[in-house]
């Protein structure tokens, strides 16, 4: 990345923002101001001097001396803020998911190209290391012809539903209001890259499904018996599981799963992607993969064993990982931050576009309405809107 003046980039959010600190400056940026409306929140960063602390989200948008903002607020203001940022002439990395509604989507996706700033969506799991690893063997045309994806995202988040004091927070909020596929990016968002949405294919409809939420009512029972409201049947819209199945332009077809509620011990989330020569598969954390011609198989041509994904770690490793896997594997989620900031001061200082860019952001991030939207009309297909397509694919 080559040497220009220093970005100051603020963190508005300032719990997700203690991870910020090395990991901005070991991509190459400077965290010069944290945001937040919790005078609590902010307590911990006034030992650092050289850090503005901003209560109010307008006083880091008039400060000129802000060049970009890392959005990591509750999830229903990511939209607004995103917009306020770009149009205050701010650069924007935004947690997940970047909007709730197609209208949301459909006027960022305005302001984001006439601002002429850069905007990027922080799906960190995009560069995990078997992520990249995939696609590295995706190009190099190991899969042959892609058939077949699945991404979930499985994270028992109950005790992040409610204050101390028994009531919602943010995230109860959700739970209690929203149908649907609530939280997909992390599950989308790798399966988009490898399959080239938005580049050679798009998502074309979506048909979803929920179960009842019975494990979040179960939590409530046995640990807030002073809400009893939590335990009548339909008090909380959203689903224990959500499953969606989606469609795309060339017909491969891709299960989307989200299940934070559901009582398990910790897996968070589990990828498979099926080509005609090769099959990957991700779960509780042990990467594998079958190669036609170099894994085991039976003569008549038939997979017999599952290799370890590092197998061929030698031949496939992605060129980031190969060059900057050390310093990655020293931030946070699996090296996935220090590549995702990596990847946006460096679109800032190059003056091209992201990686992620703010087409791919929205689309992911639609599978929620959209989901939400066909299990309303009694999980009939629902299409992908047209806007979110630039060109012929």
């Amino acid at each position: 990345m080559p040497s220009s003046p220093t970005l100051g980039i603020v963190v508005v959010g300032a719990r997700r923002g203690q991870s910020f600190v090395r990991t901005v400056k070991a991509a190459g940026g400077e965290l010069v101001g944290v945001c937040d409306t919790d005078p609590t929140a902010l307590q911990p960063w006034k030992q650092q001097s050289d850090l503005r602390l901003y209560a109010d989200f307008g006083d880091v948008l008039n400060d000129d001396r802000v060049d970009a903002v890392c959005l990591a607020t509750p999830a229903h203001l990511h939209a607004a803020q995103s917009i306020a940022a770009l149009a205050a002439g701010k650069h924007v990395l935004t947690e997940v998911p970047a909007i709730d509604t197609v209208e949301e989507g459909r006027r960022l996706i305005e302001v984001v190209e006439k601002s002429g700033r850069t905007f990027m969506m922080a799906e960190n799991y995009c560069y995990r290391r078997d992520v990249l690893m995939v696609q590295n063997m995706i190009e190099q045309g190991v899969f042959g012809e892609l058939t077949y994806a699945s991404g979930a995202y499985l994270h028992d988040c109950r005790e992040l539903f409610f204050h101390p004091d028994g009531s919602l927070t943010w995230r109860g909020q959700r739970r209690r209001d929203l149908l649907g596929n609530t939280y997909p990016t992390h599950a989308i968002g790798p399966v988009c890259r490898w399959l080239g949405i938005n580049r050679v294919d798009h998502l074309a409809r979506i048909a979803s499904f929920q179960s009842p939420s019975l494990a979040t009512a179960f939590f409530a029972a046995r640990n807030l018996p002073h809400h009893p409201e939590y335990q009548e049947p339909g008090f909380f819209q959203g689903h224990d599981s959500c499953s969606s199945s989606i469609l795309t332009g060339r017909g491969v077809l891709i299960d989307c799963r989200c299940d934070w509620a559901s009582a398990r011990p910790h897996d968070m989330v589990r990828y498979e992607l099926q080509g005609t020569r090769a099959s990957f598969l991700m779960v509780e954390g042990q990467p594998r993969i079958w190669i036609e011609d170099r894994s085991k198989t039976k003569p008549s041509g038939v997979a017999r064993e599952w290799d370890p994904l590092d197998t061929y770690a030698d031949d496939f490793e992605h060129p980031l990982w190969r060059r900057f896997g050390k310093q990655a594997k020293a931030e946070g989620h699996g090296g996935g931050d220090y590549f995702t900031l990596r990847e946006f001061i460096g679109a800032i200082r190059e003056q091209r576009p992201p990686e992620i860019d703010v087409r791919d952001a929205v689309l992911w991030s639609l599978v929620h309405p959209l989901s939400a939207e066909s299990i309303r009309r009694g999980n009939s297909p629902v299409a992908f809107p047209d806007f979110l397509r630039s060109g012929p694919v």
